[in-house]
Parts: structure tokens; sequence; C-alpha cells
């Protein structure tokens, strides 16, 4: 009982966590750097003294007892004067207790070659992706099939066609 009041107290105090890991702040920089982001949206994300907690930083939502990304919003972020755009998706492998994933309206057609969406499966915690607005056509499905994890998925708004059996 008193064990769990301290950890209570201490959690309660900001000592639960001292902001995201390096390894995530690092990958989010490096997601930062794949969007190009031409309306600034990710200005917040950089890598200097003041702004090292990404756990602050717009578009990042984190555990309050792990410090861990559990929610990236990257919707809106590509520059739709740019061709279709494809994926890595070994970029979100880091953030190893991800939840959401917000991909929507950003001209991915599909992923870079042994880099695709099945790499997601790797994130065991992942619930909740949404690829709506872009250009993926049917050859996503049988990627996403590999996310057991995933309790909603939104793929609307794609180049999908035809029937889809859904199991």
């Amino acid at each position: 009982m008193v064990i769990m009041f301290v950890l209570l107290l201490i959690i309660l105090e900001g000592g639960g966590s001292e902001g995201c890991l390096d390894q995530e702040r690092f990958a989010l920089l490096r997601l930062k750097l794949f969007f190009d982001d031409p309306f600034n949206s990710l200005h917040h994300w950089v890598d200097d003294e003041g702004a090292t907690d990404c756990c602050q930083w717009e578009r990042v939502e984190c555990s309050n007892t792990t410090g861990r990304v559990i929610q990236l919003d990257l919707s809106f972020i590509g520059n739709w004067d740019l061709k279709e755009r494809y994926l890595n998706a070994s970029l979100f492998t880091p953030f190893q207790q991800l939840e959401s994933l917000y991909l929507e309206y950003n001209n991915i057609a599909g992923c870079v070659e042994n880099e695709g969406i099945e790499r997601l499966s790797r994130l065991s915690n992942l619930k909740m992706l949404d690829l709506s607005e872009n250009l993926f056509n049917n050859s996503i499905l049988s990627s996403v099939a590999h996310l057991s994890s995933l309790t909603s998925l939104y793929l609307y708004s794609n180049r999908l066609e035809g029937n889809i059996d859904v199991k």
C-alpha cells in the first residue's frame, strides 16, 4: 500500500517520465524529412537544446506514465504539388508503444520495396491506422492483412477497385 502511494506521488509530481526517448525523437526528425513539410506543419519538430521533449511537439501524443509516443497525427503534411509519394513504413518501427497513426491526405501511393505497411505489424499496440485520402490501390490490402492488432482501419477515398473480400 505504501509503495503504491509513493509511486502515485512520483507520477503526480511529474517523475513518471522525463519526455520522449531519444530514439523516438530521432525517428520523428527522420519522418519530418520524409514528409517535405511545405506548410511548415512540423515546425516545432527541431533538434535543439530547447525542444528535446518530443512529447511536447504538435501532432505527437505520449503516454503520461512511460513517455513513449502513443499517437502520431501526420495528416495533411504532404505537398499536393508533388507526384505520388512512397512510404518507408520502417520509419515507424521505433515507436513501440504506438496506438494510433494518422496518415491521411498525403499523396501516398504505396511503399518503398521491402518496407511496406506490413512492417507496422511489429507495433503490437497499434489499434488505429488511417490511410484515407491517399492514392493506395488494392495491393495495400495484402499488407494491412498482417496488422493483427488493428481494431480500426480507414482506407476511404483511395484507388481501391472492385469487390473487396473482408474476413
